[in-house]
């Protein structure tokens, strides 16, 4: 178990200080400036807060990271993906939001990923090691993850529902209008005959005078 030291916290903002490594009830520490010759780093149930700092996809003989039962927030970062020869990736029971990076599915020899008891979000990165990653119970109690590793579909990859036929619509509107327009043009067009005097009424004869006669 690695233990920060009463004088520091191990994550503070985007800086890691040294660490005291527990180990067969010995002590040793470990100075930042030589983290990069360690093969597993075990920071769980440390109460760490902050960001995950995007520094440690620089560790790159790391096999092992764990970082869970902590309080850590915000994105996992996508420089994780650069540890390429990581084997066992612990996330787990933190407070981790946003998506999975895709960036994991460069890691050739991951064999473990557990983000489970987070609020992450999206699409489970596919390819490589990470199609191998279906133990539901790595994603489980999470806000909104889907992917084929847990058989949960994502909305945005379903096929759309077919929209109206606004088309159909938007044609009889306008045979209507032409309709319409046709029937008035048609009056307008003879009331302004009529007024021009192309059009005479005549009178109808007057039969009682023709009688009198």
């Amino acid at each position: 178990m690695i233990e920060t030291t009463k004088d520091y916290t191990v994550i503070t903002g985007s800086r890691m200080h040294d660490l005291i490594l527990n180990w067969k009830k010995t002590q040793q520490g470990l100075s930042w400036n030589h983290l990069n010759i360690y093969f597993l780093l075990d920071l769980s149930m440390n109460q760490l807060s902050g960001e995950i700092p995007a520094s440690l996809g620089s560790l790159n003989p790391l096999k092992a990271l764990n970082i869970s039962h902590n309080s850590l927030y915000g994105r996992v970062p996508a420089s994780l993906g650069d540890l390429e020869n990581l084997e066992s990736l612990d996330l787990s029971y933190n407070n981790l939001s946003g998506s999975i990076p895709q960036s994991l599915a460069k890691l050739q020899q991951l064999t473990i990923l557990d983000v489970s008891n987070n609020k992450l979000t999206g699409k489970i990165p596919i390819g490589s090691q990470m199609d191998t990653m279906n133990n539901p119970n790595f994603y489980a109690n999470n806000s909104g993850l889907c992917g084929m590793q847990i058989r949960v579909p994502c909305l945005e990859y379903l096929s759309p529902t077919k929209p109206p036929k606004v088309e159909s619509k938007e044609t009889w509107f306008s045979w209507e209008g032409v309709g319409i327009g046709y029937a008035v043009g048609f009056f307008v067009a003879v009331g302004n005959l009529y007024l021009i005097g192309y059009f005479v009424l005549t009178k109808p004869p007057n039969h009682r005078r023709q009688q009198g006669r």
